[in-house]
């Protein structure tokens, strides 16, 4: 994150705890929608985008099936959950205190592991989600040393391996992750620094053999990484880094392609180049190699992308000349070519604007973030068969960067 975003975040941080603790006093209005398995209460509300549930309180009942939204409030970790159509805050939910501080990225693990990097104190938490009542368990070791720096992080797909990177400088640290317990093992001699700037963006293929790592910059190159599949060391693979004219990139569940924009999240303006690019990944060497059709031009400057879980639909989160949000890109990916084709209806006019959004595991939702450290989360429903997105569930108010999602 750039030096200026920082500023806002920690300004946000602090006006986030001022608000919290007006709650005690003031009191919040009630959040809606509610829930049918849920309870609300004075506590429950929002004010100012800051969620007044972070120690009690909301709105969502956790129900069979139904999604998680994690998300950094301030000092603590807030939930919500989309059950049916109602989307809320998690009731009864009580957020841990967070040990670091200056969360940039989250990510959860088959479902079961929470785990967010703490640039200011060069650390990452870890929690175990109790899926019954949405509370997160610190995990014992937690928090886990980073000196390197803890900004960017990704698991491998199988859950085996957790990378943790800095934007600050091309530094990456592994870990292997206990599947039962979820407590992180620095991989023997995992610190590795490589011949570039920053390790800012990080994309593992479906496959789960390589790592790709972006830094900031359309014009640095990517770097790419073997993963052994015993250990999790990472070793650069031969032709790295590679000149792909992409900030920030992600791959498809099946391991065969990366996808790639020229912007990165929190860019703060745009990269000037509207075009998504698509790679073939090499299964022996993990060398990308432009698709034909490559790149594939776009109406705005995309900062984000997702990835349907299926591999079947890629979408375009983009920004106007002035760097703010506009309208939703769709593609439809052909899997033998990953040649990328319009879907009906797009750029979807009709959904709100967005700046990044996640999908859960079984691809029929994508939750998104109306802005960057804005106050609102958006719920989009898709169609894993046509691509189709509509946005029939209501919005709700609460932080929304960094946020992470699971079934």
């Amino acid at each position: 994150m750039k030096s200026t975003r920082r500023v806002f975040l920690l300004i946000l941080v602090v006006w986030s705890i001022f608000t919290v603790t007006g709650c005690s006093t003031k009191g919040c209005p009630s959040n809606s929608p509610g829930s049918p398995g849920g309870s609300s209460g004075p506590s429950s509300g929002t004010v100012g985008g800051s969620v007044c549930s972070s120690i009690g309180g909301g709105t969502g009942g956790i129900g069979v099936g139904s999604d998680l939204v994690y998300f950094v409030n301030g000092s603590s970790a807030g939930a919500a959950t989309l059950n049916g159509n109602a989307f809320g805050l998690v009731a009864g939910f009580s957020g841990p205190t967070l040990a670091g501080f200056g969360a940039d990225d989250i990510t959860i693990v088959g479902g079961k592991f929470l785990y967010i990097p703490q640039s200011g104190s060069q650390n990452v938490e870890g929690f175990v989600i109790d899926r019954t009542s949405g509370a997160l368990i610190a995990i014992s070791g937690s928090p886990f040393s980073v000196p390197s720096g803890s900004d960017t992080i990704a698991a491998d797909p199988l859950g085996r391996f957790l990378f943790v990177g800095s934007e600050n400088s091309p530094d990456i640290a592994s870990f292997q992750i206990n599947s039962t317990t979820g407590a992180l093992t620095a991989v023997l001699g995992s610190h590795i620094t490589f011949a570039g700037t920053s390790a800012d963006t990080f994309a593992v293929d479906g496959q789960g053999k390589f790592l790709y790592v972006g830094q900031m910059s359309n014009t640095a190159p990517i770097h790419a990484f073997a993963i052994d599949q015993n250990t999790g060391a990472l070793s650069e693979i031969p032709g790295s880094p590679f000149p792909l004219g992409i900030a920030t990139p992600h791959a498809d569940s099946t391991g065969k392609f990366l996808v790639g924009v020229p912007g990165f999240v929190d860019e703060g303006s745009p990269s000037g180049d509207n075009h998504i690019y698509v790679f073939a990944i090499d299964p022996n060497t993990g060398v990308p190699t432009a698709v034909p059709g490559s790149p594939v031009p776009t109406v705005n400057a995309a900062e984000e992308f997702a990835i349907s879980p299926n591999g079947k639909f890629v979408y375009a989160m983009e920004v106007d000349g002035s760097g703010n949000p506009t309208t939703m890109e769709g593609f439809q990916m052909d899997p033998n070519t990953g040649a990328l084709t319009a879907l009906p209806g797009s750029p979807f006019t009709i959904l709100p604007s967005t700046t990044q959004c996640k999908f859960d595991q079984s691809g029929s939702h994508m939750f998104c973030a109306d802005l960057l450290f804005g106050s609102k989360f958006i719920a989009l429903t898709t169609n894993s068969t046509t691509g189709a997105v509509s946005h029939t569930v209501p919005d709700l108010t609460a932080p929304n960067f960094p946020f992470a999602v699971t079934n």
